[in-house]
């Protein structure tokens, strides 16, 4: 059973910790020789103790006194003292989800190092000009199908894969199948309202010419041979800017990410083994 002290002191440190999470909006990681408090050798800077503060009081409708200033910094001994056994009982190596919190914070200074000037909209039309494929819709095939009802002999599907194969027509092949199949070309999306998303999918993965295997379909298989991609127009510049502007940004993170990465490799000392031995 918890002890209530205990319980009401953990809840105490979590909704402060919370309340000046939210405000200040990322870990302290300065290191200065103004310190509020030292904690095994650690400082705790007073420009954080300031900022708590600051944050404590924009979250409450009381003004901070004195004690509940005190009452601040005991609640940052007491992080610092937290974090230090964190790092002593080796979380960083060992929990799974204390690593990616560390990782992702440490990506977040990487990005904030890129932080700059927005890109302009030339920035952003020449950007689309060079990657329109990018931003068009899912290219769109074209296909030959043949159905067989199940129970079909074996040796009619195989000659039926044989003709296809060879590039001859699908007409006569296989039984009637309820929805006409269209000539022109289709998206995926469009195909699974004639041969179901299964087979879509198979067919979509083909190259012009291929054939699938029989893919089962209600009532039956499929036999299907893709004639032919279309690409599909990229829309106008002016429809997708907001699409463009958000892949720049992610394009500009995941290079400073990488640059942060690399950088810390030239300064790391590795040893890469053969995991084969």
């Amino acid at each position: 059973m918890k002890r209530p002290d205990v319980y009401y002191l953990f809840a105490g440190f979590v909704g402060l910790a919370a309340a000046l999470f939210g405000a200040i909006g990322a870990p302290r990681l300065e290191r200065t020789g103004d310190a509020a408090a030292i904690v095994n050798g650690a400082p705790i800077p007073r420009e954080a103790l300031a900022r708590a503060v600051l944050a404590l009081e924009a979250d409450s409708r009381n003004a901070v006194t004195p004690q509940r200033e005190a009452d601040v910094l005991e609640r940052l001994i007491e992080e610092e003292l937290l974090v230090q056994r964190g790092v002593e009982l080796g979380l960083a190596e060992t929990d799974f989800a204390a690593r990616r919190a560390l990782v992702q914070s440490v990506l977040q200074l990487a990005l904030a190092e890129r932080s700059g000037a927005e890109p302009s909209d030339d920035e952003l039309r020449r950007f689309y000009r060079e990657n329109a494929g990018f931003f068009a819709p899912t290219s769109r095939f074209a296909a030959s199908v043949v159905f067989f009802n199940a129970g079909a002999d074996a040796a009619r599907i195989d000659a039926a894969y044989a003709a296809l194969t060879r590039g001859e027509s699908p007409s006569g092949l296989g039984d009637p199948i309820a929805l006409p199949i269209p000539r022109g070309a289709l998206a995926q999306t469009e195909w699974t309202r004639f041969i179901g998303t299964d087979a879509a999918a198979v067919a979509a993965r083909l190259s012009p010419g291929e054939v699938t295997p029989p893919v089962p379909a209600s009532g039956g298989v499929f036999l299907i041979r893709v004639d032919g991609f279309a690409a599909a127009p990229a829309p106008p510049y002016e429809q997708v800017v907001e699409q463009v502007r958000a892949e720049v940004d992610r394009r500009a993170d995941e290079a400073a990410a990488r640059a942060y990465i690399e950088r810390l490799k030239r300064a790391a000392r590795i040893e890469r083994r053969d995991v084969a031995q």
